[in-house]
């Protein structure tokens, strides 16, 4: 189970930079355009990358990783949504917090995907 709540959090990542692209492409306006779609995925994986990722290189709290997330995925969701796809946007958010709750309940189980310690680099071979 958790091993597919990974799967999923890593397709979550890739939609949401997609979603974010999307809405910058639908609400910018004249020569803002190029640059928000070019600009609004690239700040969403760097935000990612450098906080959330198991590689993060800046450690966070849990509470405040969660609260990023949310802020993600509630932000380019309601972008969605004023973007004219709001069932896209409604989902992003939906399949996220059930996804955040799964990997929740899962904690401390095996996955294929991380180490048996837990989250974080692998140790060198």
């Amino acid at each position: 189970m958790r091993t597919t709540a990974l799967v999923v959090r890593f397709l979550l990542e890739l939609a949401l930079a997609t979603g974010a692209g999307y809405a910058a492409w639908n609400l910018a306006d004249g020569g803002w355009r190029l640059a928000a779609v070019v600009l609004a995925p690239a700040a969403v994986i760097a935000l990612w990358a450098t906080f959330l990722s198991p590689k993060a290189p800046v450690a966070i709290p849990a509470w405040a990783q969660i609260g990023m997330e949310a802020a993600l995925f509630g932000g380019v969701g309601y972008l969605c949504w004023r973007a004219g796809v709001p069932a896209a946007g409604v989902t992003l958010a939906a399949v996220w917090a059930v996804d955040r709750l799964v990997l929740w309940l899962t904690r401390g189980r095996p996955s294929v995907f991380e180490i048996e310690g837990g989250p974080g680099p692998r140790p060198a071979a």
